[in-house]
């Protein structure tokens, strides 16, 4: 059974929530436990995680504000677009790996691919009865270097873990990763004339549990995980790859 590897927790709030969350390392902290993170190093993480700094408040930062506006539009559109899906979303659920409770998801959304989809069959093959992760990517671009991250068969490096962990933690088929960003001012462009780059870009990436990229991350997301939550347990600094003056 898919939910033999994880246990769900419920929680009535946000802030229930955020408490929960707390007590273990989401999937959108994998990147920095694995250095990859370009906005948050592994040692200012684990700072956060032992209370020796207070994580950034960016409830009042455009992107993230316009983030929390757009995921359930997003999420809408895609119901509305893939009857082929059956999507739950539970927002204030935790999912916990067994073997590892530490090692946590909460996910944009549940998939159950109910068949029709041709092309998903056979490019993916993903069949009738799979399960599948939803998540959901807002951001901006000022560049055409940024948004060229976004245009390439992959999805971008640092978001790569945070998928696998999900992947790791339900035991599902696949991810479908959608992702729509939004063009900055061109003063983030140090003076220089963007308009010429799209408002908005809208992608999307499929990601299959059974690709040997994915299978191979998942011994790395354990024993960065393990080494990660032993430093936070012992109140021990982890080592980092990447010097003090060069921390992000």
């Amino acid at each position: 059974m898919y939910n033999e590897r994880f246990i769900r927790e419920h929680y009535e709030n946000k802030e229930d929530w955020l408490k929960g969350r707390a007590k273990g390392n989401g999937a959108s902290d994998i990147g920095s436990i694995l250095e990859v993170n370009p906005w948050k190093s592994k040692v200012e993480l684990w700072e956060e995680k032992v209370g020796r700094r207070q994580a950034k408040d960016l409830s009042n930062v455009e992107s993230v504000q316009r983030g929390i506006r757009e995921e359930p539009i997003i999420r809408a559109a895609f119901i509305a677009d893939h009857p082929e899906f059956i999507v739950e979303h539970y927002p204030f659920d935790i999912l916990k790996l067994k073997t590892h409770p530490y090692i946590q998801a909460s996910l944009d959304g549940e998939l159950l691919y109910m068949g029709g989809n041709a092309n998903l069959e056979r490019q993916y093959g993903i069949v009738p009865g799979m399960r599948g992760v939803l998540e959901i990517k807002t951001g901006s671009y000022s560049t055409q270097r940024y948004l060229n991250e976004w245009t390439t068969p992959a999805v971008p490096r640092h978001y790569f873990p945070q998928v696998c962990q999900q992947l790791l933690v339900t035991g599902w088929d696949f991810a479908w990763v959608q992702a729509k960003l939004f063009r900055t001012d061109s003063k983030y462009t140090r003076g220089g004339d963007n308009s010429y780059l799209p408002q908005t870009f809208e992608t999307f990436f499929i990601i299959t549990a059974s690709s040997p990229a994915v299978r191979s991350s998942f011994d790395t997301i354990i024993d960065g995980q393990v080494d990660f939550q032993a430093c936070v347990d012992e109140d021990r600094m982890p080592w980092t790859s990447i010097p003090n003056k060069k921390r992000i």
